[in-house]
Formats: structure tokens, sequence, C-alpha cells
């Protein structure tokens, strides 16, 4: 595994600050990397030391005595409680995607995106705004050049792809700002099936991927 999500956005997952879709493929993606692991671990207790060693003073008005009995506290334990899930330890899909894509990829309800490329579209408690796009992408055929309205974070579930940046196995990660364009291109042997979360629409240097943007859903 050689690519992974910046040091601060790692941090922002280990303080609970990172929105949900990206925190679901920051979690996907260190069920098997140590390394993220170990940094989340650290921001963790980094955030936990400083809750404690915080001096109230006058113009406080936050009450961490009982901020700190609230995260003990039945009430947000069984607010947080996951939905019980018979989780496949041996499939390929890491186990926090199990809920909302399954086990297999042979099961999933793909639809036609582009030619050589299908789509699925996982919606976070049912909510189209809070969502996730799984892409399911032919060998060797690439994605229409393209930028960001903000930042963009593609997980590689199977197979590979090569942009101007590097090249991404499974596991990997690749992380991108409102700055930065690319044009991936497969360069598996195998489908290439990644998930993709973005804070905006993606910009098309193509006239017609842009025109399509609202049916694409990217």
């Amino acid at each position: 595994m050689k690519h992974h999500p910046d040091p601060a956005t790692l941090l922002e997952y280990a303080s609970g600050t990172l929105s949900t879709p990206f925190s679901i493929l920051v979690s996907a993606h260190i069920e098997t990397c140590h390394e993220s692991k170990q940094i989340v671990k650290v921001g963790e207790e980094i955030g936990g030391d400083y809750i404690d060693n915080i001096e109230p003073n006058e113009e406080q008005t936050i009450d961490y005595s009982a901020f700190l009995k609230k995260l003990d506290s039945n009430e947000l334990k069984n607010k947080n409680k996951k939905h019980k899930y018979n989780y496949d330890r041996k499939s390929v899909i890491p186990s926090v995607l199990q809920p909302y894509i399954g086990q297999n990829f042979n099961n999933i309800d793909w639809s036609f995106l582009a030619f050589g490329i299908k789509k699925y579209q996982v919606n976070i408690d049912n909510d189209p705004s809070n969502s996730l796009t799984l892409l399911k992408i032919k060998p060797k055929k690439k994605i229409p050049a393209h930028g960001h309205t903000g930042r963009e974070m593609t997980l590689v579930l199977q197979g590979s792809f090569d942009d101007e940046h590097g090249s991404y196995a499974a596991g990997d990660i690749a992380e991108h700002d409102g700055v930065e364009t690319h044009q991936p291109i497969v360069s598996s042997d195998e489908d290439c099936i990644c998930i993709i979360s973005t804070e905006g629409p993606l910009i098309f240097n193509n006239y017609l991927a842009n025109k399509l943007q609202s049916l694409i859903r990217i």
C-alpha cells in the first residue's frame, strides 16, 4: 500500500470532524493499513490528553465535566449504537462498506454510466446529498480529464489505476483538492472498482461531459 490519506485528513477523522462519506472511506482504508491506523491512534491520544488537561477559566462557557459524563452515558452510546450486521471477514470488500454495498461485487445493481464504466450510488441514511459513488471501470479505460470544486477522495477496492500523480492499487487512497486536475486510466488487467466521495461536482475538461454532469452525479 503506497498511498494514504493526508495526515491532516487522518487527524480530522481522529477528532470526529471529518464528514461521514469521507470518514467511511478512511475507516475502510485503515482496516488494512497499519501506518494510517497508527496516525489515527496518535491523534485520538492527543485529543484525549488535550481534553484531560483543559483548565477552566472565567470566559469558558463549556461544561467539560458534563461533556465527559455525556460521553460515558447510555444515552449517547445508544444513539451511536451500530445496527447488527453479519459481516463476511473473507470478503475483499472492507467491513465498514458491507452494510452499504454488500459482500460481493457481482451482486451489486450496477447502472450504465458510459461505455466501459458502470456506477452504483451509495446513499447514506437515505440522504442523497450525503452519498458515495461506486465505479466499475474496464481495463485501459480512461476517465475524462477533470478538476474539482472541493476535495475528492478515491479508495481503490479492486484492480488499479494511474494518473498524473501516481499509481493506485487496492487499499490505496487518492486524495485531491480543488486545485488539482487529473485523468485516471485503469492499469490493471481486471476491472477497477473504486469508491469516491467529493465535496462538490467535478469540472470536466470535456464540454459534453460537463453538460451531462447533472446525470453523472459525481
